[in-house]
């Protein structure tokens, strides 16, 4: 079988990159030889987008980088901002006091740099992850005004999902929270998604929502997965995810990328 593709979107974690969030050899290669055959690759992540630079200039890229989960879209050579969804400033110093109310680590991600009140264990374990280093503000609360383009909570993963169950029920309806990562708890412009981002970047291209496909293995992946023409889950993604695709491919510690684009695509 092969699939039309046109696009191809990429989630990074989990998903492109192997379990030392590292990008293997075989999946660096395989979206080389898309982008050879005129294909439009674009990463899509949560991450900043500072953090997914270096991850689209070793594949040679030249595209528009969606980060943040969607509430970004940038160009990864010229730096145009296709748009920018920031979180309202009211919500955003009221997730500051939550957690200095809880005692709880939180990222402040504001014009692609990131803030912290004191840098710690889960600073330094976003660092290592991700390569974006935090600058140690001691209160977090002098930020109060400004519109950050993220919020991340890092806490240890047998403890979040009461947190997040939380946190979704304070800001229903007021803004997008969703988890990435074992230990991680995001919350975005409620109009942010990647599956909306994704659908934008492939109008402004032209681009047939048919003929794109998607890569993800997360819950922030389901948009993505559900909007894009075929949906492919990692083998290591979460059952949701799996339960929405198009296709199942290898994990991501085999290179499952790479597998499903020799397979399916080329």
């Amino acid at each position: 079988m092969k699939i039309p593709c046109r696009l191809a979107a990429f989630d990074l974690d989990g998903t492109l990159l192997n379990s030392d969030h590292e990008l293997s050899h075989e999946n660096c290669e395989a979206l080389q030889h898309l982008a050879a055959n005129e294909i439009l690759v674009v990463l899509v992540s949560g991450r900043m987008h500072r953090s997914i630079q270096p991850i689209s200039d070793r594949i040679g890229l030249e595209n528009p980088i969606i980060s943040y989960n969607g509430a970004m879209v940038k160009h990864a050579t010229t730096d145009e901002v296709y748009h920018h969804t920031p979180v309202p400033a009211d919500f955003a110093i009221a997730i500051v006091n939550d957690c200095i109310d809880q005692n709880l680590h939180v990222n402040f991600c504001l014009d692609d740099e990131l803030f912290v009140a004191e840098n710690n264990k889960w600073s330094e374990l976003y660092e290592t992850r991700t390569g974006v280093p935090a600058t140690a503000v001691g209160d977090l609360q002098q930020l109060a005004g400004e519109t950050p383009t993220k919020l991340l909570i890092i806490h240890p993963s047998e403890k979040l999902a009461p947190l997040l169950e939380s946190f979704k029920s304070k800001y229903a309806d007021k803004l997008y929270v969703t988890q990435t990562q074992p230990e991680y708890i995001e919350f975005m412009n409620p109009e942010v998604t990647k599956g909306r981002a994704l659908t934008a970047l492939a109008e402004q291209c032209d681009i047939p929502i048919e003929s794109v496909v998607a890569f993800g293995d997360s819950y922030n992946d389901e948009s993505l997965l559900k909007t894009a023409g075929f949906g492919i889950a990692m083998e290591n993604g979460v059952a949701p995810i799996k339960a929405c695709a198009d296709h199942i491919t290898a994990t991501n510690d085999q290179h499952g990328v790479a597998k499903a684009i020799w397979e399916l695509i080329l």
